[in-house]
């Protein structure tokens, strides 16, 4: 490769890394309800950049050392319709169940996703740059451009996509308390992500737009139904979290345990943004926050064992103690 071709390959690398870095904060936004830290948004997304490839590299290349014994014109598809899929969506998938072990910070679907989201385009970035280093060495300037452009709208999309959608069935199975169905639907979650990526594998590899006979223009219309996709699942995964927060904290305005205000203004994004609910913005935030992990707490019970409930109900009497300290502070002496 030319010096060109090289400072051409780094540029565009650069600026597609830049870009699904912003799609990543972008999806972090748009969890409007109960925002993750971003520190760990960011630990998700390395772990899909740097141990994830590694790992599937090394599932797959044990897969290839058993893969050598089939025949057939079929064994190459079967491979990276199979086994490329579930080997590389295992290896991402462990980084977004390191944060449900080691953090409390994963509550809900939406999490999930944005979790999934970040772990699926941080191995998408490194395995730009392999395919970058590895193919594009032999290619031209402009075909250059072609694969990191496609890569990153198309691959990026589906390694976020499936990733995500695996996130958000994880994000289920912590709302659900027992444990079969906790591992039923991490199961179908895994299932559903790696069969997304399995199909877009074996859909490239047919008719891809690098393949003889296959058409560029049809393949570009995948482009706006992967993504209309994406965003679909997102929204539906919103909108759950919207009305458990009606549900939930409705009840709680019931109960007289909140003011009736609440249940009015948390659950929908723009009342809460406004500022005419509560005085001090640094106490909004903290009030939306409790109110948010009350809801999700009291949601996840409803599957619990009386016995176990009862220890984990406790949690939910602590979050109420916080948020009626704010609400109802003590009053100043007067002298």
């Amino acid at each position: 490769m030319s010096l060109t071709g090289a400072l051409i390959l780094l540029a565009s690398m650069a600026v597609s890394t830049t870009l699904l870095l912003i799609i990543v904060v972008f999806v972090w936004f748009l969890d409007r309800y109960d925002r993750e830290p971003m520190h760990l948004v960011a630990a998700v997304f390395l772990w899909g950049a740097s141990a994830a490839p590694a790992i599937s590299v090394f599932a797959l290349v044990t897969a290839g050392r058993i893969w050598l014994g089939a025949e057939g014109d079929l064994a190459p598809l079967v491979f990276s319709s199979v086994a490329t899929p579930l080997c590389e969506e295992a290896a991402k998938a462990i980084g977004v169940m390191l944060v449900v072990l080691l953090t409390r910070n994963f509550d809900n679907p939406t999490d999930g996703f944005v979790y999934g989201t970040a772990v699926g385009l941080g191995f998408a970035v490194t395995e730009n740059y392999i395919y970058g280093i590895g193919i594009g060495a032999a290619m031209g300037v402009s075909d250059l451009l072609i694969l990191v452009v496609g890569r990153t709208f198309l691959a990026a999309g589906v390694h976020g996509l499936a990733s995500a959608t695996f996130g958000g069935f994880l994000g289920q199975a912590v709302l659900t308390r027992k444990r079969w169905q906790r591992v039923a639907w991490m199961a179908i979650g895994f299932f559903a992500a790696a069969s997304l990526h399995g199909a877009w594998n074996m859909t490239l590899t047919l008719v891809g737009p690098f393949v003889p006979g296959g058409g560029l223009r049809s393949w570009l219309l995948i482009l706006p139904v992967l993504y209309a996709g994406y965003v679909l699942v997102l929204a539906g995964f919103l909108h759950a979290e919207h009305l458990i927060l009606k549900r939930q904290l409705g009840d709680e305005v019931a109960l007289s345990l909140a003011p009736a205000w609440v249940a009015e203004v948390i659950p929908y994004y723009r009342r809460r943004t406004r500022g005419d609910w509560w005085p001090r913005r640094n106490e909004r935030t903290v009030i939306s926050r409790l109110l948010t992990r009350i809801a999700f707490r009291k949601h996840a019970l409803r599957n619990i064992p009386q016995p176990e409930a009862a220890i984990a109900s406790l949690e939910v009497v602590r979050l109420r103690q916080r948020l009626r300290a704010i609400l109802s502070p003590p009053a100043n002496d007067e002298d």
